[in-house]
């Protein structure tokens, strides 16, 4: 058995590899989803989603793992798909000698055991295991009919086996694993047996309902989450606008010489002027993050409602400049004096210069966040530009 289990263990590791940044890369979309559509965020729902995904990560990584090179592939002969109904299930009759033709072969207990024991009957149970939790989520969490979840078992199987078929959709070649309708059924038959199954699981979890009643009551109130939700898409515009104008001037404006500094960095200055002071001064104090999400800055200034631009630029240099800043040097602080003294090629002289670095700027940042935190509530952003971020809907 764990000779058979061997030839999994490459897939699944992969899969826990890349689970990392899969989650980083589906994780603000998915909170920006929940905003809009259930007001909050429930931590069981995030469960389940991030496990759904982990699960087809390792359901596909298995129909396609290990990838052999182009050279090994090219060196065998094409794998052409098995049309055969049931050729799998036979094959391995056949191999532990037990033959319809011969009714007393059945009765031999070698051969029984043989067939126990053979590769292929492993092969075939993980087929139909692998599409096992694909039928639970689609009942539990999805919330499809029997009829449409045969389908999507179906469907998804087939994307696999055409996976394999055209050679990873034609970086190889030719197939160079063996697709098979015995598969098909499988999976499909798997998908099924969890969709029957999940009434079984369910009792022991919250519904789609309660997680719902959860999100709205979690809504009420502005988390952590939601802003730094709203922060990181106001990040990534950032991003997108820097890129987006290096890309334009290195192609369009190459030819002058002062194109790449100044003109370059100027228009930066202007669009992030324009999307973080002129855009919540003309659209609900909002900027595209805090929409998603359903929040807006407000003022704190008592008797004064709308926020100036003085009050704009200065939250957006601290938020996005000043306190990113802050906990850069600290972690370089940290690395470099560590890597001081653990190291042997640094001198005393070093270790001491940051060691004194340490003592004088850790102090400070310490004395900030203590004096904003705690004495004014919120972080510098908020405290020093007496502005902060309120729930749109309660506003209204």
């Amino acid at each position: 058995m764990l000779s058979h289990l061997s030839g999994y263990s490459i897939p699944v590791m992969t899969a826990v590899m890349l689970f990392p940044l899969v989650v980083c890369l589906i994780t603000i979309p998915f909170l920006v989803w929940n905003y809009r559509k259930y007001k909050g965020l429930s931590a069981m729902r995030a469960v389940v989603i991030f496990s759904f995904v982990f699960y087809m990560m390792c359901a596909f990584f298995l129909t396609l793992l290990p990838l052999p090179t182009l050279e090994e592939v090219l060196k065998r002969k094409p794998v052409a798909f098995n049309y055969h109904l049931f050729n799998n299930i036979l094959y391995a009759l056949d191999k532990a000698g037990l033959s319809f033709s011969d009714k007393g072969s059945f009765l031999v207990k070698e051969n029984w055991i043989s067939f126990f024991k053979s590769h292929m009957l492993f092969q075939i149970i993980a087929n139909i295991i692998m599409q096992v939790p694909l039928g639970f989520y689609l009942r539990y969490y999805f919330r499809v009919s029997w009829k449409k979840a045969l389908e999507i078992g179906f469907l998804v199987s087939l994307f696999f086996e055409m996976t394999q078929l055209s050679g990873v959709w034609g970086i190889y070649p030719y197939a160079f694993r063996c697709p098979d309708v015995d598969d098909l059924m499988n999976n499909t038959l798997g998908c099924m047996i969890g969709f029957w199954c999940a009434p079984i699981i369910m009792r022991f979890l919250p519904s789609v309902e309660k997680m719902d009643e959860a999100a709205r009551e979690r809504g009420k109130k502005l988390g952590i989450i939601r802003a730094f939700t709203a922060f990181s898409v106001d990040w990534i515009v950032c991003n997108i606008i820097n890129l987006g104008v290096n890309y334009v001037i290195s192609h369009y404006f190459a030819q002058n010489i002062h194109a790449e500094f100044y003109v370059t960095e100027l228009i930066k200055y202007a669009l992030l002027a324009v999307y973080f002071i002129v855009l919540p001064k003309i659209w609900k104090k909002q900027t595209i993050g805090n929409a998603l999400v359903n929040v807006r800055i407000v003022s704190d200034r008592e008797g004064q409602d709308k926020v100036t631009a003085k009050d704009l630029l200065y939250r957006n240099i601290i938020l996005y400049f000043m306190e990113p800043m802050m906990v850069l040097i600290s972690l370089i602080l940290i690395g470099a004096t560590a890597n001081s003294y653990t190291g042997v090629s640094a001198t005393n002289f070093e270790r001491s210069i940051l060691t004194g670095a340490c003592i004088i700027y850790f102090p400070i940042v310490f004395i900030i966040l203590v004096n904003s935190i705690f004495k004014k509530g919120g972080l510098p952003h908020n405290t020093w530009t007496k502005t902060h971020l309120e729930l749109w809907e309660n506003s209204k």
